[in-house]
């Protein structure tokens, strides 16, 4: 019990707050755990886009099976089993990395 986030929400819990602005904590336990590649593949994402805690936030979805946000341009989230696809324009969005209800996008451009 001693877990922050819901049982079995671990990841969507990461992948919003190694996404979002500010500065984020990861719990000790979690990085010797089978979260380990998800949680190193979540802070590489962060690190290669620049985003800190003066990032923009635009928020395309919050809905109840999904919340979805594009942060400072260059990285779309989503969260929940809802559907959301970034939207097509100047950015041309390709999958950097998913798991158990979320998924997370890069601008390749």
């Amino acid at each position: 019990g001693h877990w922050r986030f819901p049982r079995d929400k671990e990841m969507q819990g990461y992948a919003y707050t190694l996404t979002h602005p500010g500065t984020p904590s990861v719990f000790f336990d979690h990085i010797f755990s089978h979260y380990k590649k998800e949680i190193a593949a979540l802070l590489s994402i962060r690190k290669r886009n620049g985003i800190n805690c003066r990032s923009k936030v635009e928020i395309h979805k919050s809905e109840r099976d999904v919340y979805a946000a594009i942060i400072d341009e260059k990285v779309a989230m989503k969260i929940g089993p809802g559907h959301f696809e970034p939207p097509s324009g100047s950015q041309n969005w390709s999958t950097a990395w998913e798991g158990r209800d979320y998924k997370i996008w890069e601008d390749a451009s």
